[in-house]
């Protein structure tokens, strides 16, 4: 067969600029006229050398940027600040057509990296980066709110910038990347991001410990400004970083109507901490000192409430609030710190930020595990992806970079403890996930097995074992050793059965009532669960559920995800024949 004629594009059509398109809300882009941008490269039309360009990007930003061109001159311009060794015309090229295939090469990568099976991009939970899951969810379903396409877009930006780039805490970032996308594609979206955090850039703050000084440095910079608003702020808690909420995590989206938040994103991406300092110190000037004695204070809430009586106001825009912003070049020095000044600030701060930040605890579920995809093997109780990410939690930590590849299904090995034997004996760990019923309610439950699964006369395992239901509700129950300090050995006997593997049934954990905590019959029909010593669980199909029927019984290996072999299996490290 001849091959069909492709149309290249030409290297004129390359040099086009990308088109904003709104992948949050899913609205048309209209194209406005704009006399000092045109529809490719150079970005800015006119200016004789780099430096020229810069400055003149900087005061169109400060008019606004017409939104379809909105993706490429944000990507630019980030582009620019974050390679000052690039010239001009190379990061002007970010935002071209004739880079949309990198861009979007790049972005499959992460997300395969991410997300190994691509449907588990559907059920993705995002990480909070600091945020915290409530806000997040308040973010998402209240704030904007964002509709279920958009969020899923938000989702997979969000997981790829912590698994792939790294970030774990960066609460500014969710509010950036959902603004970023209401005028790019995700992809766009990771790769402006990816630009920001480049440390020559000093966009937002990418660790706790940055977090933290960015909110002492504004302290400071409050103090050093007016002291009369930073003893009112400072006396209802305006000040501290919990209190500072609105500005370095929610990136002013509460303080500004959603058209000034865009325009503000239009100078910030051009000029990055400099102009978000800049804003947060501007903003409390909105409050006079005639004003600030008559305010009746209880806390920050209602100190930044005073400054959204202004902000919200129908006169207020920040086309004219950039008057305050950027007053006369006499007064710049005096008001505002300059690039130089803020690092410096930033710099100083980050020992107290050390000292002085709290624990973080990572509240969002961790990556799911893998699965193998095999059309002969098809699974079924392993697909949702909330199912395996609470399994990567419970799992030991020298098992959560692991993935399961089916090795037992009663759909397709039939329903019989000997064949489950016959295909779990070879392999030292394993997870057995089973279909509980129980009347008109199904659980599913199951149990991590350290030891392979092999008819033997004596119980054995160890304290790796645990017992686990994955829905509904959630819960693992790890085996405990007794710390009572009472010699009874008949109760320690009991609860050492970790594992018990006879010809006729099949269990896990013990109780002196001769019950288990997962018992299955010889023919898979019927199940039971009870409270087991040292494993202290409930019945896991739910309370007073004991006995139910089994329906579906899958059991899996563990697969390295590092180089494919199955964990538990015995590999030649050292080939020594004919030594």
């Amino acid at each position: 067969c001849r091959p069909r004629n492709r149309v290249l594009p030409t290297m004129s059509e390359n040099s086009k600029f990308v088109q904003s398109q709104d992948s949050i809300f899913g609205l048309d882009i209209t194209k406005e006229k704009c006399g000092w941008f045109g529809d490719r490269t150079p970005l800015v039309l006119g200016a004789k050398n780099d430096k020229q360009s810069l400055k003149r990007l900087k005061q169109k930003c400060h008019l606004g940027l017409p939104p379809h061109l909105r993706c490429a001159v944000w990507i630019s311009s980030v582009a620019r600040a974050a390679n000052p060794q690039l010239p001009v015309t190379e990061t002007d090229a970010y935002g071209t057509i004739g880079n949309k295939k990198s861009i979007e090469s790049r972005w499959e990568f992460a997300l395969n990296a991410v997300f190994p099976n691509p449907a588990d991009r559907d059920d993705a939970v995002a990480p909070d980066l600091g945020l915290t899951q409530e806000v997040l969810n308040q973010l998402i379903h209240n704030d904007y709110p964002i509709p279920e396409e958009g969020a899923k877009q938000l989702t997979l930006v969000l997981c790829a910038l912590q698994q792939v780039v790294g970030i774990e805490y960066s609460p500014t970032i969710p509010d950036i990347a959902t603004l970023l996308l209401t005028n790019m594609p995700a992809s766009y979206a990771y790769a402006t991001i990816r630009e920001m955090i480049n440390d020559t850039s000093q966009f937002i703050p990418v660790s706790q410990k940055e977090y933290y000084s960015w909110c002492k440095s504004y302290e400071f910079y409050v103090q050093k400004q007016s002291s009369a608003h930073y003893k009112v702020m400072e006396s209802c808690g305006a000040l501290k970083p919990e209190g500072l909420d609105p500005i370095f995590k929610r990136f002013f989206t509460s303080m500004l109507k959603r058209k000034d938040v865009l325009h503000f994103m239009d100078i910030y991406l051009v000029e990055g901490c400099k102009a978000y300092f800049r804003l947060a110190l501007s903003l409390i000037k909105l409050i006079s000192k005639k004003e600030l004695k008559a305010l009746t204070l209880t806390d920050s809430e209602s100190w930044w409430n005073e400054i959204r009586k202004k902000t919200f106001h129908p006169d207020f825009t920040l086309a004219k609030h950039l008057a305050l912003m950027y007053p006369k070049a006499g007064k710049v020095v005096k008001l505002y710190p300059n690039r130089k000044m803020l690092r410096r600030a930033l710099k100083y701060h980050e020992k107290w930020a050390a000292d002085n930040m709290p624990i973080y605890v990572d509240e969002t579920p961790p990556k799911p595990m893998g699965y193998i995809i095999s059309d002969d093997k098809p699974i079924t109780l392993a697909k949702p992806t909330i199912f395996r990410s609470n399994l990567a939690k419970w799992l030991p930590v020298s098992l959560k970079t692991t993935k399961l590849d089916l090795i037992y299904s009663t759909e397709i090995h039939g329903r019989s403890l000997a064949a489950f034997y016959n295909q779990c004996n070879r392999y030292k760990n394993s997870i057995v996930l089973i279909e509980a019923i129980v009347g008109n309610t199904t659980a599913t439950i199951g149990m991590f097995a350290s030891h392979a699964w092999n008819v033997n006369p004596a119980s054995y395992g160890d304290g790796e074992c645990f017992l686990f239901r994955v829905d509904p509700d959630p819960k693992c129950f790890n085996w405990t050793p007794d710390f009572s300090g009472i010699d009874d050995f008949e109760s320690q006997a009991i609860r050492e059965q970790y594992m018990v593997a006879k010809s006729d049934f099949l269990a896990m954990g013990a109780n002196a009532e001769g019950t288990n905590g997962i018992r299955l019959d010889q023919d898979f029909i019927n199940g039971e669960s009870y409270s087991a010593l040292g494993f202290d669980n409930e019945p896991l199909p739910g309370h007073d559920r004991n006995k139910f029927d089994i329906g579906v019984v899958e059991a899996y290996r563990l697969i390295r995800e590092v180089d494919g072999s199955a964990v538990g299996e015995e590999e030649k490290v050292w080939d020594l024949y004919g030594l």
